[in-house]
């Protein structure tokens, strides 16, 4: 991603149902140093995941805070890139997490999309479309579980894109800026003027 003339980085917010019924509102702002995601999911009047995602500009995760009823989840990629690190903070004390990791990891936000959206843009710079590549992935459940395995990730068609793993199939379309389109979009608003 190259930096845009001054002024002209990408800031939008939006809200979505997802397939499970729960209400998203999302937003990402970019900056000289890549994308910063924020995401809250509702499900019954309650909060079931928040999150923050921050990737530089070459898309690789920067660090992944998630909040859940379980507790609270960070991950950050150590400086040389082959392991990850960070810790789940619960009722009953403190979980480190260690895993390895490389340049093509991604994070999978299992149920919910924004983190799949920020692996799909950087992954629109090198698969062409009918192309599809298998993904080392984290994939991290409500409970606050994380595994490591691999998806498969095809470029359908222009902006539209198919995961699938062990937790079935996820077709995904993606606006040219990198936001997802999401069906049961309530709406997409700029957060600047």
């Amino acid at each position: 991603m190259s930096d845009p003339p001054a002024g002209r980085f990408l800031r939008l917010a939006g809200r979505a149902v997802l397939a499970d019924g729960s209400s998203l509102l999302w937003s990402v702002a970019e900056g000289r140093r890549g994308r910063r995601w924020r995401a809250a999911s509702r499900q019954g009047g309650s909060l079931t995941h928040v999150l923050l995602l921050e990737v530089g500009t070459d898309g690789r995760l920067g660090r992944l805070e998630l909040t859940t009823p379980a507790g609270l989840l960070t991950l950050h990629p150590e400086p040389d890139e082959a392991s990850i690190q960070g810790n789940v903070v619960a009722a009953d004390g403190v979980r480190p997490l260690a895993f390895a990791w490389s340049t093509e990891h991604a994070i999978d936000v299992v149920g919910r999309p924004i983190a799949a959206a920020a692996m799909l843009h950087r992954l629109a710079r090198s698969l062409a479309v009918g192309s599809a590549r298998d993904v080392p992935i984290l994939s991290i459940e409500s409970d606050l579980s994380v595994h490591s395995g691999q998806r498969r990730v095809a470029r359908e068609a222009e902006g539209v894109w198919r995961i699938s793993g062990d937790r079935g199939e996820l077709t995904l379309r993606l606006a040219p800026e990198g936001v997802p389109e999401l069906e049961g979009d309530s709406g997409v608003w700029p957060l600047e003027d």
